[in-house]
């Protein structure tokens, strides 16, 4: 073969190669993927990590340098000052127990829920409304004296509410873990959707009871599900903001994401972007620890000869104790808040009910 023939094969095949990559939906979707992620997440990451460790120009006078210089003022200054306690140290442990809180009893909730099919689009429903929105109600309810203005609905009843109910963590970890239950309803229902019947039928043959059956069958099958709705909510709640504004900073709750916004918007944004950057690797630790947790156990499967069945599960002497828990949080977390904004946007006075 000719020398110019060689090289128009050569050049024919790569041609044919790059254009069977292009050509491949696959290749497509995770080209568009990358430059999305790119575009949306590295270069925002990258310009805070820089951000955070130039000198701006408002500070230039306390660090000792010149605007734009490379610094560690910022880092410092949240890490290793006399401010450090007030800006970090507080802020991250309040946020610790929020996130906690709230994914325990969320996912507690969310669980408990995910065995009675019956109300799967009642719970679905109220994750629609925001999260500050249910704040709004819960100080349509509960609002004192305290900041002034119209009173709750409780205190024009007569009824005395005390500061620690209306506002602080546990007004905010009761209104997140409403909001939030969706999580672990959506993951452990579609678990529970997916376990063959025929095991915990088999266990009932064998002569276990209900809760042996729960423990030893239904539990390891749902866990990996669990644990992830755990984390996912604990992500969520140590960086909701709404919420924690509205019952928090009446008493001077701070979290790590209120105190972002305060130094944000002081104009403090280097500080801001290392705050955020904190929160970052919070959130990445505790997806790195599900993932060691449980990676292992989200290949598993149940394997047999033919379709597995899936009936529901009897609940037997607990079904009337989880149908009244079901009905009192339909009430009270569901209907009531609803029922308050309605109320609300109809009245032409604030607190005349």
């Amino acid at each position: 073969m000719k020398p110019l023939d060689q090289s128009y094969s050569k050049s024919r095949r790569f041609k044919n190669q790059v254009k069977a990559v292009v050509t491949n939906p696959y290749n497509v979707i995770v080209l568009v993927a990358i430059v999305l992620l790119t575009y949306l997440i590295v270069l925002p990451l990258l310009d805070m990590i820089t951000t955070s460790f130039t000198l701006a120009q408002k500070d230039a006078r306390l660090a000792g340098g010149a605007a734009g210089d490379f610094t560690l003022y910022y880092w410092q200054r949240l890490l290793g000052s006399s401010l450090t306690k007030q800006m970090l140290v507080q802020p991250l442990l309040n946020s610790l127990l929020i996130g906690v809180c709230v994914s325990f009893f969320a996912s507690l909730l969310g669980s408990v829920l995910a065995f009675k099919p019956f109300f799967s689009l009642a719970v679905i429903i109220p994750y629609m409304i925001p999260s500050w929105c249910k704040s709004q109600a819960w100080l349509t309810m509960f609002k004192t004296e305290r900041i002034g203005g119209a009173p709750g609905f409780l205190m024009s009843l007569g009824i005395n509410v005390p500061d620690w109910l209306a506002y602080g963590p546990v007004a905010i970890i009761t209104v997140l873990s409403l909001h939030y239950y969706a999580y672990a309803y959506l993951l452990v229902s579609a678990a529970l959707n997916s376990i063959n019947s025929e095991l915990e039928e088999m266990g009932e043959i064998q002569g276990a009871g209900k809760a042996t059956i729960l423990r030893k069958i239904t539990l390891p099958l749902v866990l990996p599900a669990m644990l992830s709705a755990i984390i996912l909510t604990f992500s969520k709640a140590i960086g909701t903001f709404g919420v924690i504004n509205s019952l928090g900073s009446k008493v001077n709750f701070v979290t790590l994401s209120s105190q972002l916004y305060m130094n944000s918007k002081s104009q403090n944004t280097q500080t801001a972007f290392a705050m955020a950057l904190i929160m970052i690797c919070i959130a990445s630790i505790s997806v790195f620890v599900n993932q060691k947790l449980i990676g292992s156990r989200k290949s598993y499967a149940t394997i047999g000869g033919k379709g597995g069945r899936s009936t529901p599960l009897r609940l037997g002497k607990h079904k009337p104790i989880i149908t009244l828990v079901l009905i009192v949080f339909f009430i009270f977390g569901i209907i009531m808040p609803i029922a308050l904004l309605i109320l609300e946007s109809f009245m032409l006075r604030q607190g005349d009910y």
